[in-house]
């Protein structure tokens, strides 16, 4: 290695010195449970939730590892949406989609514990945006997914309440009024994906003696309108059209009138930059917006992304900015309701059922007895053409194999460096892996669903289906990043090439084939019992979720103040040369850090003063503000936060308006009971008042930077929506 290399390295040398040397380890235990039934009825029921599970700043960003940032604060919200549905015979299933990157098998087996439900009732999944918070995995490798390690007790609780609380919304709402049937349509969604891993793909056998996986992945993509973005390459462009862009959408329907939505796609949510520092849902969460708006008196639609085989699959993004989130998440929607509109719909009849395993990964033995013990290979450290990490530069990237049946080289042993070796074992132990894989499979009618707990190929995933469609006779779509994360999982081929996906297939060669030989014994099970409600006892589980880090997420940490509270936004900001616009206007206010938790009852909103009245223009639900925190450390009492209003494309009558902030803030929690206390004793605090900017006018001359906020108003005007 060369001494450039050694000194390029010795930050990281550093970091990885300090993280082998951690503190004791976080285990914890979920309690063996008796599966209560549902309450009885005599009907279908089907009903959806959704709960705000937005966390506090200074968490790590969770998606691209140690290529990703810091929160600050949010641009979009981050959600758990529940669905549930239950037959007259008991039998119920419930499916769970969450704006997080991955799932814990910890919180999942916390949410069943808690609700009492049977393990094979209960998907959840992770939409898998890299604009998510980590720290709540069930391994320590993976909570490693941000740029600092660690597990936080408090984080994997709320989301853990986050999704408890919408699945009890949900069925709160499956029980109102009403005649409810589930309408399953299929389509296409096509010229979203490009596949970030071309090499890999064509090592997959292409014929003519035997399957040709690539050939049917071309015609099939070709066939459902997947084109090339030039005008000159004609309809030959293999790294756009090798993504399957099939699209399922399950519409949930109360008499005639829709009340939700399950979209099923493969595609990666990394149309947003890994330079991002705020929270967000990225394209999907984007689409899944637009599809939940209505119209006066309609009732609300809760709409639930699920992703599929999408370990290779990246959007086409250009700038990876708002206009790539903005404009793929237009087009995912844009094509949901196409096939609402013109694709006949099968309505699905009320059979549900579902089965559940777990099968041991470490050590392995019967089914999965063809794993490796899991570890990362050096292309997984290099990050992926999403998001590079500063590694890559320095030889972590796709192609560095060595001899032999398997061709991972361990993620440390590169450029022979004595200190990196020491460390191999240490931060790459069997032990730091999850050491189960979760597999299940669902149906609703003839609606077939693998759930798996990994980020599958496009080819992986062809052929997951095609064998669970031979042994099954049936077609199932495939859930992936659901109930557990264990990373990514390509074909033996892909494997054999080490790019990022390879490098991130924890468990060997064989991974692929061991993990659809699990799904078909599932589904075996899942014919078997088809007809039963679920019954009986649960039992017990332990997770060991690493080091205890000498140092607490949250808005203290990672909360100093910047010189512009605006800086390193620009992904996110609407601007022609990419560039921060010091003109737009923001507004500042406290908050007690008591509220730290309660994002979800922070509102911004953009006042419009019309010729009737102040009416409401713009509000933080959807893309034009940006909630950041601006100081989190000075005053150990109270943060200070910013909203700065980014609009675009406004036309001139609308530019010369005059506009005002108005901010709800959130009331500090309840304090919790003493052991002695009535409920009669306990006040919650109430809400502090809104508080207003004075008006204002766009396109003020810039004449210091930063500008100063909008002022204070002394009172809030009356106002209405739209």
């Amino acid at each position: 290695m060369s001494s450039a290399t050694g000194r390029g390295l010795r930050p990281f040398l550093i970091v990885a010195l300090v993280l082998a040397m951690p503190g004791c380890g976080i285990k914890i235990t979920v309690p063996r449970y008796n599966i209560v039934p549902p309450k009885a009825s005599d009907v279908f029921l089907a009903g959806a939730g959704k709960v705000d599970i937005t966390p506090p700043p200074g968490y790590p960003m969770g998606g691209h590892s140690i290529g990703g940032k810091m929160a600050r604060g949010y641009w979009t919200r981050l959600y758990a949406r529940a669905f549930y549905f239950q037959n007259a015979s008991g039998q119920r299933l419930i499916l769970v989609s969450c704006d997080l990157f991955a799932i814990s098998a910890g919180v999942y087996a916390q949410v069943a514990e808690e609700l009492k439900i049977a393990p094979e009732s209960l998907i959840v999944a992770a939409t898998h945006t890299h604009q998510g918070p980590a720290g709540f995995m069930s391994s320590a490798v993976f909570n490693f997914g941000g740029p600092l390690p660690g597990y936080d007790f408090e984080l994997a609780k709320r989301i853990k309440d986050g999704i408890e609380e919408a699945i009890n919304s949900a069925i709160e709402n499956a029980r109102e009024a009403g005649a409810n049937k589930l309408v399953l349509r299929s389509g296409f969604a096509p010229n979203l994906q490009r596949n970030r891993a071309i090499d890999a793909f064509y090592r997959n056998p292409s014929g003519p003696n035997g399957p040709d996986y690539v050939g049917q992945v071309l015609m099939a993509s070709k066939a459902a309108g997947m084109t090339c973005p030039g005008l000159d390459s004609g309809n030959d462009c293999p790294r756009y059209q090798a993504a399957d862009p099939a699209l399922k959408v399950l519409e949930v329907l109360r008499g005639e009138r829709r009340i939700a939505l399950l979209v099923f796609y493969a595609i990666h949510n990394t149309a947003m930059s890994h330079d991002a520092t705020l929270y967000q849902s990225d394209l999907s969460g984007y689409a899944m917006h637009e599809l939940e708006q209505v119209n006066g008196n309609e009732p609300a639609v809760v709409a639930g992304f699920f992703n599929g085989a999408e370990g290779d699959i990246s959007p086409r993004w250009v700038a990876q900015d708002r206009s790539d989130v903005i404009g793929f998440g237009g087009k995912l929607a844009d094509a949901v309701k196409a096939i609402l509109r013109n694709e006949t719909g099968t309505q699905l009849d009320t059979e549900i059922s579902g089965a559940r395993q777990e099968f041991t990964a470490v050590p392995a033995s019967n089914l999965t007895r063809r794993l490796t013990l899991p570890g990362s290979g050096v292309g997984e450290l290099g990050g992926a053409e999403d998001g590079r990490t500063m590694l890559y530069a320095y030889g972590w990237h796709g192609g560095v194999t060595i001899g032999g049946s398997d061709a991972k080289m361990p993620a440390l042993s590169l450029h022979n460096i004595a200190l990196l070796k020491i460390l191999q074992p240490i931060l790459a132990s069997p032990k730091s892996y999850p050491q189960k894989i979760p597999v299940s499979t669902a149906s609703l009618g003839v609606f077939s669903m693998a759930a798996i707990p990994t980020e599958m190929t496009t080819v992986q995933g062809l052929q997951l289906r095609q064998a669970l469609e031979k042994e099954m006779h049936k077609k199932y779509v495939v859930i992936g990043l659901a109930n557990e994360y264990i990373g990514y999982t390509a074909t033996e081929e892909e494997y054999k090439a080490q790019d990022y996906e390879g490098g991130s297939t924890m468990y060997g060669p064989a991974q692929g084939k061991v993990i659809g030989d699990l799904l078909v014994q599932v589904a075996k099970t899942q014919v078997a019992r088809s007809k039963d409600q679920p019954s009986g006892q649960v039992k017990e589980e332990r997770y060991d979720m690493g080091a205890k880090w000498p140092y607490h997420f949250g808005p203290e940490f990672f909360g100093e103040r910047y010189n512009l509270p605006y800086e390193d936004l620009e992904p996110m900001m609407p601007d022609a040369e990419r560039r921060p616009d010091d003109g737009t206007p923001r507004f500042e206010w406290t908050e007690a850090k008591e509220t730290d938790w309660e994002t979800r009852n922070r509102h911004v909103k953009i006042l419009r003063q019309d010729p009737d009245g102040w009416k409401l223009a713009y509000d933080d639900l959807g893309v034009s503000i940006l909630t950041v925190l601006v100081d989190g450390k000075s005053d150990p009492n109270f943060r200070l936060w910013t909203a700065i209003w980014a609009p675009s494309n406004l036309k001139p009558a609308e530019r010369a308006a005059t506009y005002m902030f108005w901010v709800e803030r959130p009331a500090a929690p309840a304090p919790l009971a003493p052991a002695k206390a009535s409920a009669k004793t306990l006040v919650t605090p109430p809400a502090p008042p809104p508080i207003c900017s004075k008006g204002f006018h766009l396109g003020a001359p810039v004449i210091k930077i930063p500008m100063d906020p909008q002022e204070h108003a002394a009172a809030c005007p009356a106002w209405s929506e739209k």
